[in-house]
């Protein structure tokens, strides 16, 4: 049986969270607990919705981890999710959208690029150019190219009388 509770949340329903349990969101997002250990849960969070699929990972105090991901729907914020502690975790999901085979970054910092990480330390936000916008830029540089070129060339035809 599933509930909107992370197993464990509620001393009622009776279950507990381990490794194994997961979760699936209305939009198809997934999260797969992957350990608990030291009251501490090590989770990942797979987006469907992208492609390729992204997978989070991260980890958390198992306390506030049951108050994040348990639904209040008291509370407008709180995200419900559905959770399972019973069935295995449908890796197929997962495999058939897509996820490539090979190694895993062990953190997201692992795949930013050079621009990405000055981007992020110096808080720019990126977005897409516009043509029109950034076209003087190119002959401007072509003229101040043909103005040095000119110079040399005059260089070197003083040299030569």
């Amino acid at each position: 049986m599933s509930t909107n509770d992370v197993p464990g949340a509620k001393v009622a329903n009776n279950d507990e969270l381990a490794m194994g349990c997961w979760a699936e969101h209305d939009d198809g997002s997934m999260l797969f607990v992957e350990s608990t250990e030291s009251d501490r849960v090590i989770y990942s969070i797979f987006d469907m919705d992208k492609e390729p699929i992204i997978e989070y990972r991260d980890a958390m105090p198992e306390r506030m981890f049951k108050s994040q991901f348990s639904w209040n729907p008291s509370n407008p914020a709180s995200v419900k999710w559905t959770w399972h502690d019973k069935t295995p975790f449908p890796w197929d999901r997962v495999i058939k959208a897509g996820v490539a085979d090979g190694p895993r970054h062990a953190s997201a910092e692992d795949t930013l690029t050079a621009a990405e990480r000055v981007a992020k330390s110096l808080r720019l936000r990126g977005r897409e150019l516009d043509e029109d916008e950034i076209r003087h830029r190119g002959s401007d540089m072509r003229s101040r190219v043909d103005a040095v070129m000119e110079s040399i060339r005059r260089g070197i035809e003083s040299l030569m009388r």
